[in-house]
């Protein structure tokens, strides 16, 4: 069944709608240098009062601290709790402004403080390392990027934003990106412009949290692989300017256009052509190939 699960998995592609054939992998070593991994809490946010004043804290010392982040710090952030990785031993984790900013909040509950060799050993090793489980029938999810010039610009209307996600469905679960990043050149790949230049991604579950965002940053792009799957305006939200060139690309080298899926360049429906149904053929056939070659 596991056998079965991932074959289907690598005809169906990855992410938020990719599809292809990987024809070669490379694959590049890096010395390994000390990380913690940090998870926290916030605990007085609960039945029956629903205290935000830590929450409302909390989001300004995020935005805050965002336009001085450095590449030591990556992860992933809610309203009310943390899972971040910081590059340095435990020393240094405990002199830096940022994370002396959270411990200061009060109401902070320290669910896990690791700090080891590696980033691997950070996370758990391959005994304790955990991922969620991908492809749920029914998961409301969509993203959107924000870019860093936004947050440095307007500090105080990026709080009340997420302010006013408290109390408007609440649940997200959002990324600190940036880094390295940035150095790659916008139209060196596929993705949006906007990830060369975005600070955040924020991930929803509710639509009223999305469409604040999109009301907010409307030309700031999706974030491809956590999207929703009704996004307006799809192609532009994903690719931006790089779009024209992807498709480009799309009919210099799959002029029949046999890799044809929903959010893919070059889309298109049944009713726009009749190669779709042949591409379906071509997909059938290699998911044949699969299982009859196990």
């Amino acid at each position: 069944k596991q056998w079965y699960q991932r074959r289907v998995a690598i005809t169906a592609g990855g992410g938020g709608g990719s599809f292809g054939v990987t024809t070669s992998v490379h694959y590049k070593l890096h010395a390994t240098k000390p990380f913690c991994e940090i998870i926290f809490t916030i605990t007085d946010f609960y039945e029956p009062t629903w205290d935000t004043k830590t929450l409302v804290k909390w989001i300004g010392v995020l935005v805050d601290s965002a336009p001085t982040f450095d590449q030591k710090w990556g992860g992933y952030w809610t309203l009310n709790s943390g899972i971040f990785y910081y590059q340095g031993t435990d020393e240094e984790l405990k002199k830096d402004e940022f994370l002396i900013k959270i411990a200061s909040l009060g109401y902070i509950r320290w669910d896990r403080w690791n700090c080891a060799e590696s980033y691997f050993a950070a996370r758990g090793g391959p005994e304790n390392m955990s991922t969620d489980q991908t492809s749920q029938k029914e998961f409301n999810i969509a993203s959107r990027l924000v870019p860093m010039s936004f947050v440095e610009n307007n500090p105080e209307k990026m709080k009340e934003i997420l302010v006013w996600m408290i109390s408007n469905g609440f649940y997200t679960f959002n990324y600190i990106i940036g880094g390295k990043m940035m150095d790659v050149a916008a139209d060196a790949t596929a993705v949006h412009p906007a990830m060369r230049e975005s600070v955040f991604q924020i991930e929803t579950f509710d639509e009223r949290l999305i469409q604040k965002l999109r009301d907010e940053l409307p030309d700031s792009g999706a974030g491809f692989n956590h999207a929703a799957k009704n996004e307006p305006d799809w192609e532009n939200q994903f690719w931006g300017r790089n779009r024209e060139r992807l498709e480009t690309l799309k009919q210099k080298w799959d002029p029949e256009n046999r890799f044809n899926c929903w959010h893919c360049v070059g889309y298109l429906a049944k009713s726009d052509a009749g190669s779709v149904s042949f591409s379906l053929i071509f997909y059938l056939t290699i998911l044949v190939i699969l299982l009859c070659s196990h």
